[in-house]
C-alpha cells in the first residue's frame, strides 16, 4: 500500500500539458531571420523541396524554443488554490527526429517524470519528458530540468540572496 501525500507541490509526477502548433511559412522565415539562421531550408521552399523535404522546414531552434517556453508559461500560472509558482529552466536536451514542415499540425507535450525537493534552492528540481508529433510521427523528443518554487519559496529565495 502506498502512502498518500498531502504535501503541496508545484507539480506531480505524471502531470501533462500540451499545445497544438502550426507554423506558417511566414512564421518559419521570420523566426529563422530573428536568430540569424540563414539556412535556405528555412527561407526558400523550392530549395527545401529540391533537398528532399515536402516544403519549407522550421529551424530546430524554433520548435525547441516553443517547447522550452511552454514550461515557463505553464509553471508561471498559479495552482488551483491561487498559490503563485515560478519556474527557471536549468537545462534541456532536444533530439530531432524529422523536419517540421510549414502548415503542418503538431502536438507538443510535456510529462512530469520526477519532482525532488531541493532545500538549498528553496524549491523542487523537476524533470520533464517532452515530444512534438505530427501525423508523420515523432519530430522531436526532449528532456528538461527546471527549478519550481511556490509562493513562500519565492520570498525565501529573495531573502537568501
Amino acid at each position: 500500500m502506498s502512502a498518500v501525500t498531502t504535501e503541496r507541490l508545484p507539480a506531480r509526477v505524471g502531470d501533462t500539458f500540451t499545445k497544438r502548433l502550426r507554423l506558417s511559412e511566414a512564421e518559419i522565415r521570420a523566426f529563422a531571420r530573428s536568430v540569424d539562421d540563414l539556412n535556405p531550408l528555412h527561407h526558400d521552399a523550392a530549395f527545401a523541396v529540391a533537398a528532399g523535404y515536402p516544403g519549407l522546414i522550421a529551424s530546430g531552434t524554433h520548435v525547441g524554443s516553443v517547447m522550452m517556453a511552454m514550461t515557463a508559461t505553464h509553471y508561471s500560472a498559479p495552482l488551483a488554490d491561487g498559490t503563485r509558482r515560478s519556474s527557471l529552466g536549468l537545462g534541456f536536451h532536444i533530439t530531432f527526429h524529422g523536419g517540421v514542415v510549414a502548415d503542418e499540425d503538431m502536438d507538443l507535450d510535456w510529462t512530469v517524470a520526477e519532482v525532488v525537493r531541493k532545500d538549498s534552492l528553496h524549491g523542487w528540481i523537476t524533470r520533464l519528458d517532452g515530444e512534438a508529433r505530427s501525423a508523420r510521427g515523432v519530430l522531436l523528443s526532449a528532456r528538461g530540468k527546471i527549478l519550481l518554487r511556490l509562493g513562500d519559496e519565492l520570498v525565501a529565495a529573495r531573502r537568501a540572496r
